[in-house]
């Protein structure tokens, strides 16, 4: 039996966008017959091995954790343990120590090595830039595949520009017997929990961190109509900088805050609003998965022109609004232009779009892309 192994600084229970396609494509290994196999990091500094679905998670020790970089002592030794008999290893980039370890290294054996490249690394100055230069440029002239989601990504990504040869494009997708749109919602419970009665709800679900572009949505609240609310919904840095400034633009009563809701309940609060809003501001995002997750309940987005898959999967015009980052005008011109133009965005089309971005066609292109490298 074949074997592969999936690279990842986080993996279930852990949550995220990165850590679902990992999980996924690692289930879509074993379900071709692969011996599949995980190595990622715990949260604590400890080792831990799982068995999850099937598949063997093995947990190194973190010995220095920063938001989403981990380290752990345990790596090197693991990975060139592991790496002996596989015949693939999936790299989910970035995950920084496994790009590092592959500058001192020049192969692991004879396994394929294929990068699932999720993002660029960007906003973090002049340590990030050198970091692309030296180590990504090594990391990414090692593998035998790279990854991207959108071809968006492949032809505006600069890190990317020597390596079109071995770029395949795997778009993400959205579980769509999970999410559609549910009659019965989180509607009624959201206006009541709104300080003042509303009638239009703006959602946003995620991460609240630096790239989301969240100051810029509560800045735009600032000219909206009253009768609108925004609801936030999620967990991160930079949360109470953004309750600060909602409090100091005395919009307390318009914008509310949640913590992260179950995934069984997520298609309910995506079916309770008018609009969902993903105001990302730089390629740290590169897909956004919430926002499929939110059309294929029907609900209209606006998303951010970031030369990534958050224009990718969003037609402007048709399934919503696509505009330049940073700009909180723009974001209140687009939440009013859907807002009071309902009909023009209908729902249908909005669903049939989501549905390009079905599990099926994520399968087979793994299969083909990914699986069908190691049969060559």
């Amino acid at each position: 039996m074949k074997k592969a192994l999936t690279v990842n600084k986080m993996y279930r229970p852990e949550i995220g966008g990165v850590e679902i396609v990992a999980e996924s494509i690692a289930k879509l290994l074993k379900k071709n017959n692969y011996e599949s196999k995980v190595l990622t990091y715990n949260n604590i500094n400890k080792l831990r091995n799982d068995i999850i679905d099937e598949i063997e998670v093995q947990r190194l020790p973190t010995i220095f954790q920063k938001g989403p970089v981990r380290w752990s002592n345990k790596y090197k030794k693991s990975i060139k343990k592991e790496s002996v008999n596989s015949d693939i290893i999936i790299f989910h980039f970035p995950s920084f120590q496994p790009e590092i370890d592959l500058l001192f290294r020049n192969k692991y054996r004879n396994a394929k090595k294929i990068c699932f490249y999720h993002a660029d690394i960007v906003g973090r100055g002049f340590i990030g830039n050198i970091y692309n230069q030296i180590i990504t440029h090594n990391f990414l002239k090692k593998m035998d595949k790279i990854i991207v989601t959108s071809p968006n990504m492949k032809i505006s990504s600069k890190y990317l520009e020597k390596f079109q040869d071995k770029i395949e494009v795997i778009p993400l997708f959205v579980d769509t017997d999970h999410f559609y749109y549910r009659e019965k919602n989180k509607r009624e419970f959201l206006i009541n929990e709104l300080k003042n009665k509303k009638e239009k709800i703006i959602i946003y679900i995620g991460r609240l961190g630096r790239y989301k572009g969240l100051d810029y949505l509560i800045e735009s609240f600032k000219e909206l109509d009253k009768k609108n609310g925004l609801v936030i919904i999620g967990k991160g840095p930079k949360e109470e900088e953004l309750k600060a400034k909602v409090n100091e633009l005395n919009l307390e009563n318009e914008i509310l805050f949640l913590d992260h809701v179950t995934y069984k309940e997520l298609p309910e609060y995506y079916s309770a609003a008018d609009l969902f809003v993903l105001p990302s501001i730089d390629r740290g995002e590169a897909f956004g998965l919430v926002v499929t997750e939110a059309m294929a309940c029907g609900v209209p987005v606006i998303t951010t022109e970031l030369g990534t898959g958050t224009s990718f999967h969003n037609f402007d015009g048709i399934t919503g609004k696509v505009i330049e980052p940073k700009n909180s005008m723009y974001l209140t011109k687009a939440i009013e232009e859907i807002l009071n133009n309902p009909k023009k965005y209908k729902k249908e089309n909005i669903i049939n779009r989501a549905k390009d971005f079905s599990f099926e066609k994520f399968e087979k292109n793994v299969e083909e892309k990914i699986i069908g490298v190691i049969k060559k």
